[in-house]
């Protein structure tokens, strides 16, 4: 669904998470063929008390091959007692007689939060405030290559727009880098790049097999402030994953998952590679770990328990640093962790998920969503 924004990045032991589902078919109350609405009330050391609803609308199964990812739209809308907002939607077509594919974000929020610094390491006690209110719209375009049978839907190719207006308020303190970047009241920034990927794996929420590798390129352009300033900076990432088939587990699937991401230029503090603390790291407050180069490595065994429900066991790896070579010289975190998982669409295989994790041996935390981290 993609409901991993900040309100998701770390929630405390005292979380208070309730999944209600309005609609349901007759024929099973648990299978929901058409949509999913979801309430959710929850607490977090970033944002407090958090209330809001999100809602899932499937549109186009999947194929029966899983070659496809069919057609869907998520939506979340989420407030908390900080005077935090956010709203996002995305919409995902990819119609299974079809050779295009299309995915747009919408991405508004008005959001307080922490800033860390930049840096592989971090102290959870150092930080200065800011509130940044932003619109994006990221919008992927993209369309098979044109192959013999056997590797037609393998290979796609892509366009990829970033447009985005976003501005500022800063704290008053000044406990970490962040001053130097309070010069930057508002930016408008618009990125244009291109996607090449391979795609052997099944497009579900529960890929069996295959694997899949993606190369993303964007050029963006930011005019900043009331100066007419103009920087530019550059976003690269290559995504890899493999998932292994494992017959003697019910449903049994070893995922294996790579995610490197660099920016080059003059990158925005609000820009810098992080993991999420929901799909990558998972249970690490987001923003604890920021710069301008991040590698994430993934480890997941995957299992069917009973009826409907899943477990998974999962190990993952991340560090950042400036630069691929002052990312090589720095030491890894690490997250271990179980997670349990509830099939809402056999169509699908729709997921809700919850994960709690141990981080470098001493931070607990838990990330909830739907669909799987990787």
């Amino acid at each position: 669904m993609g409901l991993n924004g900040r309100w998701m990045t770390k929630l405390s032991p005292l979380i208070l998470l309730s999944y209600f589902a309005i609609y349901a078919q007759n024929d099973d109350l648990f299978e929901f063929k058409r949509f999913i609405i979801l309430p959710v009330g929850a607490y977090s050391e970033e944002t407090g008390i958090i209330l809001g609803a999100g809602a899932l609308i499937f549109i186009e199964p999947p194929a029966e091959d899983g070659s496809k990812a069919g057609s869907n739209n998520s939506s979340v809308i989420m407030t908390s007692f900080k005077k935090q907002a956010t709203f996002i939607n995305k919409y995902i077509y990819e119609p299974v007689n079809g050779h295009w594919n299309f995915v747009l974000y919408s991405y508004f929020s008005s959001w307080p939060t922490q800033y860390f610094g930049r840096g592989n390491d971090w102290d959870e006690n150092v930080y200065d405030v800011y509130t940044s209110k932003n619109i994006r719209l990221p919008l992927t375009l993209g369309t098979d290559l044109l192959l013999p049978q056997s590797w037609r839907g393998r290979f796609n190719y892509g366009i990829e727009f970033d447009a985005e207006y976003i501005t500022f308020d800063y704290g008053e303190g000044e406990n970490t880098d962040l001053k130097n970047y309070k010069d930057l009241k508002n930016s408008g920034r618009l990125g244009v790049g291109y996607n090449l990927t391979y795609n052997s794996s099944e497009r579900n929420d529960w890929p069996r097999k295959g694997s899949f590798v993606q190369l993303r390129h964007i050029f963006f352009n930011a005019k900043n402030n009331n100066l007419n300033d103009r920087e530019s900076f550059i976003w690269k990432n290559i995504d890899t994953r493999m998932y292994i088939p494992l017959y003697f587990l019910p449903e049994g699937v070893l995922a294996l998952g790579s995610y490197l991401e660099d920016f080059d230029g003059n990158v925005p503090f609000d820009r810098f590679a992080q993991p999420d603390g929901v799909g990558q790291l998972r249970g690490l407050k987001k923003g604890f770990l920021s710069d301008k180069t991040l590698w994430v490595l993934q480890s997941e065994l995957r299992t069917h328990l009973f009826w409907r429900c899943k477990g998974t066991l999962f190990y993952e790896a991340a560090k950042v640093g400036d630069g691929i070579t002052d990312l090589n010289n720095n030491k890894w975190h690490y997250a271990i962790g179980i997670g349990g998982r509830f099939m809402v669409n056999k169509e699908s295989k729709t997921h809700i998920r919850g994960d709690l994790s141990l981080v470098d041996r001493k931070y607990l935390g838990m990330a909830i969503k739907i669909n799987e981290a990787f």
